[in-house]
């Protein structure tokens, strides 16, 4: 069984103009968008360890009063109960989850519901690129940004769901039973093998019964396709967020970029 959902909140909106600029690191660069078009920036072309290049790209694309919102994509974060944080801990907390170098700085944030710590790293020299902007807000990793939104969507929900969220960089697994998060993983993609591999892992390791639980893709895009026919040839209860958006959407990110411009700059 396959499904799409079309959120009653999307249904009839325009976007709304807001003065808002999108930043989102990836593994080999970032993705600018601005006004709703999105582009790429390899960081072959824009590396953050030259000034001079990164100096002459602010001063010729952020030269507004745009507010610009940062987006952490090109690592795994993770996630602590709030009540069991320590800010002194920190460092060893995020060693549990990955290697952290000497250029790296360890940041943490809090879910709008309060109840988890989201840890995560962002390097020296791109920390020192976004503080150059001078309407840089901040940044949020991108586990935050997809966790804050699925605990709204998720209010009233009494099933078993597994939410996927796929880019280019990275495929990002949440499940929830009920209202109650259970698990968060991201994998770096490397391949519909991989994905399938890792998917049906923790679907196994979870004792998920086939077809009794629902896999829930973030967004539906032709890019992304081959992977939902081969989710589709083990488990048939499938369905997708914002079904009835661009399907053509390409980047790194296209759900993303979705819910900036159809949920959160509309909101």
């Amino acid at each position: 069984m396959v499904t799409g959902q079309l959120f009653s909140m999307l249904q009839g909106n325009k976007i709304k103009s807001k003065d808002t600029s999108l930043i989102i690191l990836n593994k080999e660069g970032f993705t600018f968008t601005k006004n709703l078009s999105s582009e790429f920036i390899s960081k072959r072309i824009i590396p953050f360890s030259v000034t001079e290049k990164t100096d002459k790209w602010i001063n010729d694309n952020l030269v507004n009063n745009y507010k610009v919102e940062v987006i952490i994509a090109n690592n795994s974060s993770l996630f602590v109960p709030k009540i069991l944080f320590d800010d002194e801990f920190i460092e060893s907390y995020y060693e549990k989850n990955d290697k952290i170098k000497d250029t790296d700085k360890i940041i943490s944030e809090t879910s709008e519901n309060h109840l988890n710590e989201i840890i995560y790293k962002i390097s020296k020299q791109a920390d020192s690129f976004l503080k150059k902007i001078s309407n840089y807000t901040g940044t949020k990793h991108l586990n935050t940004l997809i966790y804050n939104y699925l605990t709204k969507e998720n209010k009233g929900n009494l099933k078993t769901k597994l939410y996927v969220n796929i880019s280019e960089d990275f495929f990002n697994i949440f499940i929830f039973h009920g209202q109650e998060l259970h698990l968060i993983n991201s994998y770096s993609n490397e391949g519909r093998k991989s994905f399938l591999y890792y998917l049906f892992y923790i679907i196994e390791k979870k004792e998920l019964i086939k077809n009794k639980f629902v896999v829930s893709f973030l967004g539906k895009y032709d890019c992304f396709e081959k992977y939902y026919q081969d989710t589709l040839k083990y488990h048939g209860n499938i369905e997708f967020m914002f079904s009835n958006n661009d399907k053509t959407r390409k980047g790194i990110n296209p759900f993303i970029i979705d819910l900036y411009e159809n949920y959160i700059w509309k909101s």
